[in-house]
């Protein structure tokens, strides 16, 4: 017959828990916690779990057993309800946690949040891997979008004078992104530890730059084509200028006033792709989109601490209207 172990746990404090978590849980482990109050919660444990986090797996457990209505849970982690009267006050005094198991199990009680996000389960502070993420997906967007005005502005004129060009830039534009970089990553990059990705930055930018930059080529290409066609640009011509003294003189003025506003929105474009492809390993470093698969590994999609995944998508979304504000307000030549 299985032995009953049991915890008891004085909370006294004037906030809630951020968790509950047992470690080394063997499957069918019956887990039944007595309030203060004397309500019971029980749940069975599926699976065997090295570490079971009461916030992802009793949540139903707590709302159904504890009669507390879906709709006032929808925000709130397991451990708070678990932790809260019925006006959602700290419900302090004694918690006894039974578990129906013949080994040892540690349990341990997670103390509250700390910083502008919170902290993760291993006492990290979510708002430095916020900002780390930020720092890295904003410089990896600016070494894109540096790069791209250089190839498209010089590839973009060149292709204007060359007709061979025009073939390479269509091409260029016309590739799918997502198959042709999942395939130069996976050539490019190295095995890491539990089979993530390794690129250098300066693989993933120029891979990124070169599946990228065909569409803004040929927009630099189209203006060159119509400033050359214009009557002034013809007429130095037939005043014997040189085609590199046209450039300067007619061409690289709306070429760059061009690139000024458009620019901005390819960073904007750049950070969220980023985003993406960080979200699934192949991408460098720590940004936006690895900063999300880290807090969905902590549960936010069963309602704890939802906040840490709107952080990154509020941020984005107020870079790119800054950024699109910014194009709008640039003088007018």
């Amino acid at each position: 017959m299985e032995g009953i172990r049991e915890v008891r746990y004085v909370h006294k404090y004037t906030d809630w828990p951020n968790d509950v978590v047992f470690y080394d849980v063997p499957k069918g482990s019956l887990i039944t916690i007595i309030r203060p109050d004397g309500k019971k919660v029980t749940f069975k444990v599926p699976s065997k779990k090295e570490r079971l986090s009461l916030n992802i797996y009793a949540k139903h457990a707590i709302v159904s057993q504890l009669d507390i209505p879906p709709e006032k849970a929808v925000l709130k982690t397991a451990t708070f309800l678990l932790f809260s009267t019925e006006d959602f006050d700290v419900l302090k005094g004694e918690y006894i946690f039974r578990i129906e198991v013949d080994q040892h199990i540690r349990l341990e009680i997670k103390g509250n949040c700390y910083g502008l996000l919170g902290t993760d389960r291993y006492g990290r502070d979510m708002w430095v891997g916020f900002v780390a993420g930020m720092n890295n997906t904003i410089i990896l967007s600016l070494l894109i979008s540096g790069l791209t005005l250089i190839f498209g502005i010089t590839l973009g004129i060149i292709s204007a004078y060359i007709r061979g060009m025009d073939l390479i830039l269509e091409v260029l534009a016309a590739i799918p992104m997502p198959p042709f970089f999942v395939v130069l990553v996976w050539l490019v990059s190295t095995q890491g530890i539990g089979y993530n990705v390794n690129v250098s930055t300066l693989d993933f930018v120029l891979i990124f730059t070169i599946l990228t930059f065909g569409r803004f080529a040929k927009s630099i290409k189209m203006i060159t084509l119509k400033e050359k066609a214009m009557e002034y640009t013809r007429a130095g011509l037939a005043l014997g200028a040189s085609e590199a003294w046209i450039i300067r003189k007619y061409i690289i003025k709306p070429v760059l006033e061009f690139s000024a506003r458009h620019v901005t929105f390819i960073i904007a474009r750049t950070i969220s792709q980023i985003s993406i492809l960080g979200f699934f390993g192949l991408s460098p470093g720590v940004n936006w989109g690895s900063y999300l698969i880290e807090v969905m590994r902590e549960g936010v999609l069963y309602g704890s601490n939802w906040w840490w995944i709107l952080a990154p998508v509020i941020a984005m979304g107020l870079l790119s209207l800054g950024l699109a504000l910014l194009s709008e307000n640039l003088p007018e030549s």
